[in-house]
């Protein structure tokens, strides 16, 4: 990541206004969950919202290069899942995050900015395990490409059901 960009929990003071992911699918629904939704799911405990700022900019809008959200998560476990995960646990169901909401600011969109982004959140979410305790990240993709996106990432995710295609969660190890 850029020295100048920090990764810092979603505060009040953040011009969530004037961030846009742009034209994509999807897009306008990411930019409403920030502008609307976000500070109110924080304050509600359901999801830690954590910004990417690029402390360099020098005009207010191009202070958010990026979002995401992480809230925890239950996976219930069976054989095939714990194999693909490589998990031995005695439990019927483990905990961890899911990596839920993610955008990038128009402005700052390429040069592979979204593996950052998720790099960020594994990073935090083992930062997570650390303190407290979870096994796992999960990711909810919105549709194929989107799945593939994060499995060519290669940071470890599996799908969670690799025989059946309407299941598209993914999951790692942590």
């Amino acid at each position: 990541m850029d020295s100048s960009w920090k990764v810092v929990r979603l505060h009040s003071t953040h011009p969530v206004e004037a961030f846009t992911c742009g034209t994509r699918p999807g897009s306008k629904e990411i930019d409403k969950y920030l502008q609307v939704n976000a500070l109110n799911e924080q304050a509600a405990h359901l999801a830690a919202i954590w910004i990417v700022e690029n402390t360099a900019a020098t005009s207010r809008a191009d202070r958010l290069v990026g979002f995401f959200s992480l809230s925890p998560v239950s996976i219930r476990l069976s054989a095939p899942i714990m194999e693909a995960l490589n998990i031995i646990a005695p439990y019927q169901m483990i905990g961890g995050w899911l990596l839920g909401r993610m955008g990038i600011a128009q402005q700052y969109q390429g040069h592979r900015r979204g593996r950052l982004l998720v790099a960020s959140a594994i990073k935090i979410a083992k930062e997570l395990r650390d303190a407290t305790a979870g096994v796992v990240l999960a990711i909810d993709p919105a549709n194929d490409s989107l799945t593939q996106w994060y499995l060519d990432l290669d940071f470890g995710f599996q799908r969670l059901a690799p025989n059946d295609l309407k299941i598209l969660r993914l999951a790692m190890k942590i």
